[in-house]
């Protein structure tokens, strides 16, 4: 595969922060659904995914985890496996999902983990570091078969999907098995390019099956590799939090195209019980002000992910539940669609989700005025209510 026709067909996810750049072109605004955690219930959805896109969304990033019916050599770690938790979808709900996300007017990019994400047992051999699953030891012979498998079912599902998400971030056990050490001193570029050889091998897999699919991922992994290297590998695309102009610059001379991947909810710490909406409305701010000033470097900017994460990994406790985030989530989509955030913006939102005589507070810590609701719009807003009015009562216990 040459350079060029990677940088064509790859796109690149930073995962940090976020900022809008506004062209003629159509752009996405995607809502991320991390189901490894209390996924909602169909029902729930049904109400749900309408009003997203009355809210302004116009896609969902879905990230199935083991909540998908995987089949055949998949079965064990999907929804059809022994182990499988009572609120993981059966085939015909996961259907039903995307059909519902359809009728809504809702585009889907499913998000599937290529290199890491190994916590079943099946797959513990395949781990980099028998103790730690998070990364995946891409010298493996059955390591990229089962990245193919997974990719396979998770497009066979998805009909008519124009890009799928492989993940690829955080991969903070690699080059430490004695294979991938050998790999790592024989090469030139080392642990560098022991990561982009396996990702190359998962996109020109796709490339080959798929040709009209594009293929994100996460950035993180690439910021440390030097521009040279990247061309060399011929690798492609990019999203803020801390990126600095030479960043910008570099990711520009690599990639022909950008997403952005903000936060609504799951980035504020671990076990956190409500969203404070001051911090995730800051950081759709700042990404819109950097994109204004760097996006400009890129052929096309693609859109915005708003990412909520559910658990900062699989064996940790929840944060944020999705039905208390939606006070958050909403009030994101209307400062990233009018470009800042105001007075008017903040009241008119309220106002849109049922609160009246009591504000959306921006900072839910300490709350010490009772609490109420004139309509619950969306199923779950009474709830961010119940868990304020909970963590307030909290709150002055320990204090007092």
């Amino acid at each position: 595969m040459s350079v060029d026709q990677l940088i064509d067909h790859y796109e690149i996810f930073e995962l940090s922060s976020a900022h809008h750049y506004i062209k003629e072109e159509e752009t996405f605004g995607l809502v991320h659904l991390d189901l490894k955690g209390a996924p909602p219930k169909i029902a729930y959805l049904e109400q749900l995914f309408p009003a997203l896109r009355e809210w302004g969304a116009t896609g969902l990033l879905l990230e199935w985890e083991d909540t998908f019916p995987y089949t055949r050599e998949l079965l064990s770690v999907g929804s059809n496996g022994p182990s499988s938790s009572s609120g993981a979808y059966s085939g015909e709900e996961a259907r039903q999902l995307l059909q519902l996300a359809g009728d809504s007017g809702l585009a889907v990019v499913p998000l599937v983990q290529t290199f890491g994400h190994l916590e079943h047992d099946e797959w513990r051999v395949l781990r980099e570091v028998e103790a730690y699953p998070s990364s995946m030891c891409p010298s493996h012979p059955r390591a990229l078969p089962l990245v193919m498998s997974l990719i396979k079912q998770i497009v066979e599902f998805h009909p008519d999907i124009q890009y799928l998400h492989i993940g690829a971030d955080e991969v903070w056990h690699m080059g430490l098995c004695p294979t991938c050490v050998r790999r790592t001193q024989s090469s030139k570029h080392g642990r560098c390019q022991l990561f982009l050889e396996h990702v190359l091998a998962v996109a020109q897999f796709v490339q080959d099956t798929y040709p009209t699919l594009r293929v994100i991922m996460w950035d993180d992994m690439l910021r440390g590799i030097d521009t040279s290297i990247l061309l060399a590998m011929a690798i492609i695309t990019c999203d803020v939090r801390g990126l600095s102009a030479e960043l910008w610059d570099k990711y520009s001379n690599v990639f022909t195209s950008m997403w952005a991947a903000t936060a609504f909810k799951g980035s504020t710490g671990s076990c956190q019980l409500l969203p404070v909406i001051q911090h995730h409305v800051s950081n759709h701010e700042q990404w819109l002000l950097v994109l204004g000033q760097e996006a400009g470097k890129f052929q096309h900017f693609r859109g915005v992910a708003l990412t909520g994460w559910s658990r900062y990994d699989h064996y940790a406790i929840m944060c944020e539940l999705l039905p208390v985030s939606i006070p958050s989530l909403v009030m994101c989509l209307k400062v990233w669609l009018n470009g800042s955030f105001n007075y008017n913006l903040h009241l008119n939102t309220a106002k849109s989700l049922g609160y009246s005589d009591t504000p959306l507070l921006l900072n839910p810590y300490p709350r010490s005025v009772a609490t109420s609701l004139g309509q619950d719009i969306v199923p779950g807003t009474c709830l961010s209510l119940i868990a304020l009015c909970l963590t307030t009562h909290l709150f002055y216990t320990l204090m007092y």
